[in-house]
This record gives structure tokens, C-alpha cells and sequence, in this order.
């Protein structure tokens, strides 16, 4: 079966590349995310999900004594244009009563809710005077979630309890009906998504309309210090049809549930050992390992699985914000997937090549419908270190073998159609003569380094600036050498040393053509006259990542970086120099915010080079200087303001998630970060 094949690929995966002697537990790291609604650090609350569901849940604020009685949710995205909904606020509230001859009587919770969200799973514990209510919720498939119900009778007679499970709908546009009796379905978005709830066998379903129902799970007797056990189930399909989401829920194995919750147990224990079981330094320390395992978690939250028109699974930059799969933060996730789920950060290389084009251009996102794909330009291509990073975790040769034409096709897309003059150094650009297609191709959006460009034209449908990139050269560079080490390994020997002698002659070019000695630094080159364009920001650090600057270089660089009239301040990793007069890092994009993906490119770039020193000293620094980024309750956000480092802008963000993971955990790795010949 499709689903459980999924749950068991990633177990099998994530077992393999944990092992460590500590063996971590998911009950070390509870709470480390705030998904109740209410806290202000999450006004409008966020949710938990897994193995790729498209829905999940979180948790109510717990003084609203109206909403005690289960999760908060569920929670369901779909197209771009739903975002991050919630269907209820407690679409199964349960309610406690004492049967005295045959008389029930309604059984109050006496204490608000407890609440642990821990990786991989919900809990909330309910009291209801001796009454105990232990819920788990968790997800058991890429479509479908469980939550178990265990209530306790912790007095000192025997008791009989009657349970019943009711909720109304919050959203809108949904619509309840009964499939059978005891199972709901409810579309939602013009019944272009669908949900199924199943309840436990011999549930009678008591009343129900468009927008509400209620279900009598009968009663039972509980002896002191006993417990009775049930679950129940749901699954949502977006992009599909009732039929579908009824078949789907039907392969549930409802008398699994222990499976399921050693499953979840082993699966995520798994990935979090294969992170923090790494000989680094930074590792050592409880707070980046919560900090780690709390990017793990914002990850897979924002982990959806195929559906609709996309054919591979992937995860979103932040759901609800970003709801869709861009490519630069596709590849930038799959490196850090690699880490701790393998299979995951294959599915999301591919996830972008699915709709790579005639041409060979990656386009700038794909989305659960094909319709609402951006077409208009491509993003920076690190698709190749991508792969290899993938790679050098996995040792899978199939894996590069399906890639590499893909790869090499992209690469030769950008000398066709983003080199307006044909010397080998390229341009972004867009498919039509709009500026900011460019600006969204390069990532960097709005940099002042943008500022005046022209679009020329190089083909039909394919445009650039009239502004040779610094960072988009660098990147193709190292791309070389990437696409050269991967076709050694197949044995395509010819090809890899074309690539060789490309990426050495470009390398040469780079470092005489962007680099001003006078300020010691690295600036885009107008096309024609190629006069530099001396912005001193964020894409000039690049060449030290990709290793593509001289060890001269590479030091001034350096030095600007750490100086305190441009970035060395707060903290040395600012889109923007500080003293330029657009440098703006409480609002917009690229003009002072700090981004966790560019750091990182800074800190790696170190370390190419060999200044080890200062690398291990920011990387330390990160957690004290970019707020809430390791501190417990709170989402690890899109960027930060580099002078007070205020978090800023997207929560629950991925890549600042991926690269967390990254600068903690890839001390240990043994390859060569770019390879060399």
C-alpha cells in the first residue's frame, strides 16, 4: 500500500543514519514550538503535521474553558489561494458523562488542559475530578492522521463513563455529510478538497447537519486504576473527489493503532539521532540540539506530499505564508534533508525538474495546480550542489544518474538564454522585458544592486539585465565542478573534464573581472563597458561559498565583512552594508535584513577558505544574536533586523530551518565541499 510503503521508506532510512550512543527520545524535546492559539508569539496560532498530510492540528488557548476537550483543528492547506485554514476550532470535543441508572450527567474538566507538542506527535492531558483523558494525536500516512483517547479512572470505585465526540465547522466554505454511521465527510473550497472521519465501531451518530454533528461512542465501565482505549481517524484529500478521500480512508488499518504510534516512535527518534549524532562541536550543547530538532520539526511540518498536479513530495517554504514549492528553497531544503530523511530530499530535487521545460529552464515554483505555477523566470542555480550534497549522504548512483541530464540540461539553458553577449558570463533575467522577473530570478528581489538594470533581449521569451551577476556566475562556477564530480562516478570521464576545463577557465575570469582591489571586494559588471557595480552587499561574499576566489581575495572579503563601517556591527551577515543610504533592515527585502541561507553561504565560505577562527565564532553567536531562532515556543522566522536582530517577516520559515541544521551538524561531513581537480 502506497501510504504505509512511505511511512516505512522513511523509517527504514532515518533508522539507518541514527545511531546514536545517547539515543535521544522524543520526550526530551517537548514544546519547542508554540502552537496554541492566543501566545503572542503565534497570534493566530500554527499546527503540527507529518509524513507529507496536507492537514494537521495544534493546540486552543486553555483558558477558554469553551474549547477544553481536544486539539485545536484540524488545520488544511490546499491551493495557494486557501493558505493555511482551519476547519474548527475542536472538530471532535469530548464530552465525559456518569451513567447513574441509566441518567447520564455531564462530568466537568476541573483543570485546563495540558498541552506537549513533541517531535512527531500532539498530547494534551484533560481532568475531569478523578477522571484522567490522555489524547495522542499523530499522523500514520501522507493523508491521514489518528488521535487516541485513553481516559483514566484514578478514584477509588469502579465507574461508568459515557463518552460522545461532537464539533462544528469553522470554515466557511465546508459542507458535513454522513458516509455511514459512523463516519463523516466534509468538502471543503467548492468541493475541490475532501476530509473523512472515522469514529470507533459501534459509534451511533446521534445528529448531524451542513455544519455541525454530534456521535454517542455508548458507555463503559471503568474499575479503579483502569483504562479504556479507542481512536479515530481522518484523512484529507486535496485536489481530489469524495470517492477518492472514501478509498483512501478505507486502507486505514483501524486495529493498528500500536503500530502506528511504534512507528511514529521509531521514525522520529530515528531522525532526530541521525542529526544530533554528529561529531560537532555545536552539538554539544542542549540548546542547539533543541535548536536543531526544532528545525527538524518546521520542516516536516511544512513537508506535503504528492497530490494534485505535483508529482513528488517536497516541502513548502512556510505554510500559510508560502504555499507552494519555489525552486532555490527546494534545493537549499533537500541538503539538509539529506541529513536525517534521505528519501524526502530526493522527492524534493525532483519535485522541481518535474516541470523543467523544453528549454531546459527550472521555473520559479510549481504549486498544486499546475495553473498557478510562475513560469515567468528560474531561481540561483545551486541545483547542482544540491544533488551532490544529496549524494555524498546517500552514495546513490541511480539517484545522480536520474538527475544528471536534467542537471546538465538546465546548466547549458543559462549560457542559451542568459547570455545576452555570449562571453560565458550570464545574466538573470525573465521570459518577458519586465525588471522584475529578474529580481525574482536572482532571489535578492529588490537589492539596491538592481537598481536603474534594463531587460534585453536574448531569444524569443527569454530576456536578461544588462548586469552580469556575481553570485549567479559563482554559483554556475562551483555548478562545474559539482556536475564533473557526479559524472566521474558514472563513469562519463569525456564530459566531466569538459566541465573541469569550463569551471577552471570561468573560475579565472571571475576573480579578474568582478573583484576591485581597491576596495577589495566582489560587485556585479555592467554589460558593454564592464564597469562595476559597487554596491558592497550580501552577493559578494558568494565566491568565498563556491570557492571560486583567490586566497588574496577571499581575505578582503573577509574583512569587510567583519568591518564595523559596513557589516561587522550586530552581527557581520547583513543583506546590505550599513552605511549605504538605502540600508533599510526594519522593513522590504535585501536592504539590511540578516537571511539564515546567506550566512550560511558567509560561514561556509570561511571555512573554505581556512578561517576556522572566526566560522566556529559566529556560528555560536547565531542563537545570541537572532532572536527566538533557538528559544523554546518560538518559530524560527524568514530573516532578522541586523542591527537588533528582530525576527522578521515568515514564520515556521524552511531554509532558515534547513541551514539551521546545516551550520550545527555538517562539521562532521568528510567530502570536499566543492570538489576539486
Amino acid at each position: 500500500m502506497k501510504n504505509f510503503s512511505l511511512a516505512l521508506a522513511a523509517l527504514a532510512f532515518s533508522t539507518f543514519y541514527g545511531c546514536s550512543e545517547e539515543n535521544f527520545k522524543q520526550e526530551q524535546f517537548v514544546n519547542l514550538l508554540n502552537i496554541e492559539v492566543g501566545y503572542e508569539v503565534t497570534p493566530k496560532g500554527y499546527f503540527f503535521s507529518d509524513l507529507g498530510d496536507w492537514h494537521g492540528y495544534g493546540f486552543n488557548n486553555s483558558s477558554v474553558d469553551s474549547l477544553v476537550g481536544g486539539f485545536r483543528g484540524p488545520a488544511f492547506a490546499g491551493e495557494r489561494k486557501l493558505k493555511l485554514q482551519w476547519l474548527s476550532d475542536c472538530f471532535e470535543k469530548l464530552t465525559l458523562a456518569e451513567v447513574v441508572d441509566g441518567k447520564r450527567t455531564v462530568i466537568p474538566y476541573t483543570k485546563s488542559p495540558v498541552n506537549e507538542y513533541l517531535p512527531g506527535m500532539l498530547k494534551q492531558r484533560l481532568t475531569a475530578g478523578t477522571l484522567s483523558v490522555e489524547l495522542r494525536e499523530i499522523a500514520i500516512s501522507d493523508r491521514s492522521t489518528m488521535i487516541e483517547y485513553k481516559i483514566i479512572n484514578h478514584g477509588s470505585q469502579e465507574r461508568e463513563v459515557a463518552f460522545s465526540l461532537g464539533g462544528a465547522l469553522a470554515y466557511q466554505d465546508a459542507v458535513c455529510s454522513v458516509v455511514d454511521k459512523n463516519s463523516l465527510h466534509v468538502s471543503v473550497a467548492d468541493n475541490k478538497h475532501h476530509f473523512v472521519m472515522s469514529f470507533p465501531a459501534g459509534a451511533t451518530m446521534t445528529s448531524v447537519s451542513s455544519k455541525e454533528y454530534a456521535m454517542d461512542l455508548g458507555s463503559t465501565k471503568i474499575n479503579p486504576e483502569k483504562s479504556v482505549v479507542f481512536q479515530t481517524f481522518t484523512t484529507y484529500c486535496p485536489a481530489s473527489d469524495k470517492e477518492t478521500a472514501v478509498a483512501t480512508h478505507r486502507k486505514i488499518q483501524t486495529d493498528g493503532a500500536e503500530d502506528y504510534l511504534e512507528q511514529n516512535k521509531d521514525r522520529w527518534e530515528g531522525y532526530i539521532n541521525s542529526i544530533l549524532d554528529r561529531d560537532t562541536p555545536y552539538l554539544q550543547s542542549e540548546r542547539n540540539r533543541k535548536w536543531a530538532v526544532k528545525a527538524l520539526m518546521t520542516l516536516h511540518t511544512n513537508w506535503r506530499s504528492a497530490a494534485g498536479d505535483l508529482k513528488h513530495a517536497g516541502v513548502q517554504p512556510a505554510t500559510g505564508h508560502f504555499d507552494a514549492f519555489w525552486a532555490w528553497d527546494s534545493w537549499e531544503h533537500a541538503a539538509a534533508l539529506a541529513i536525517f530523511n534521505p528519501e524526502l530530499a530526493k522527492d524534493q530535487m525532483r519535485t522541481m525538474f518535474d516541470f523543467q521545460t523544453p528549454e531546459g529552464m527550472i521555473i520559479d515554483l510549481v504549486s498544486l495546480y499546475a495553473k498557478d505555477n510562475n513560469r515567468a523566470c528560474s531561481k540561483p542555480p545551486i541545483a547542482g550542489w544540491a544533488t551532490y550534497m544529496v549524494y555524498q549522504r546517500t552514495k546513490d548512483k541511480d539517484f545522480i544518474k536520474e538527475m544528471l541530464p536534467k542537471l546538465l540540461k538546465y546548466h547549458e539553458w543559462r549560457y542559451k538564454y542568459r547570455d545576452h553577449d555570449g562571453n560565458g558570463l550570464c545574466e538573470y533575467g525573465g521570459i518577458a522585458p519586465k525588471v522584475y522577473m529578474g529580481q525574482w530570478e536572482s532571489g535578492m528581489d529588490v537589492a539596491v544592486k538592481f537598481h536603474g538594470v534594463k531587460m534585453l533581449k536574448n531569444a524569443e521569451g527569454a530576456y536578461s539585465f544588462d548586469q552580469e551577476s556575481i553570485e549567479l556566475n559563482s554559483y554556475l562556477c562551483a555548478e562545474k565542478f559539482y556536475l564533473a564530480y557526479m559524472l566521474k562516478e558514472i563513469g562519463d570521464n569525456e564530459q566531466a573534464d569538459r566541465f573541469i576545463g569550463e569551471g577552471k577557465k570561468l573560475k579565472k575570469m571571475i576573480q579578474e573581472n568582478f573583484f576591485d582591489k581597491k576596495t577589495g571586494y566582489f560587485y556585479d559588471r555592467k554589460l558593454g563597458t564592464g564597469e562595476l557595480v559597487k554596491v558592497i552587499d550580501i552577493s559578494g561574499w558568494i565566491p568565498l561559498f563556491t570557492k571560486v576566489a583567490t586566497p588574496e581575495q577571499a581575505a578582503a572579503v573577509k574583512k569587510n565583512m567583519l568591518d564595523p563601517e559596513l557589516f561587522g556591527t550586530y552581527f557581520p551577515f547583513s543583506s546590505l552594508n550599513h552605511k549605504h543610504p538605502l540600508y533599510r533592515p526594519d522593513k522590504g527585502y535585501f536592504r539590511g535584513q540578516t537571511w539564515m541561507n546567506y550566512t550560511y553561504f558567509g560561514i561556509r565560505g570561511w571555512k573554505n577558505y581556512g578561517f576556522a577562527e572566526d566560522a566556529d565564532k559566529y556560528t555560536r553567536l547565531l542563537p545570541d544574536r537572532l532572536k527566538g531562532l533557538a528559544d523554546p515556543g518560538y518559530p524560527i522566522r524568514e530573516n532578522w533586523n541586523s542591527a537588533t536582530g528582530e525576527a522578521m517577516t515568515a514564520k515556521h520559515f524552511g531554509w532558515s530551518s534547513a541551514f539551521s541544521i546545516l551550520l550545527l551538524s555538517e562539521d562532521a561531513d568528510v567530502f570536499p565541499y566543492v570538489p576539486e581537480f
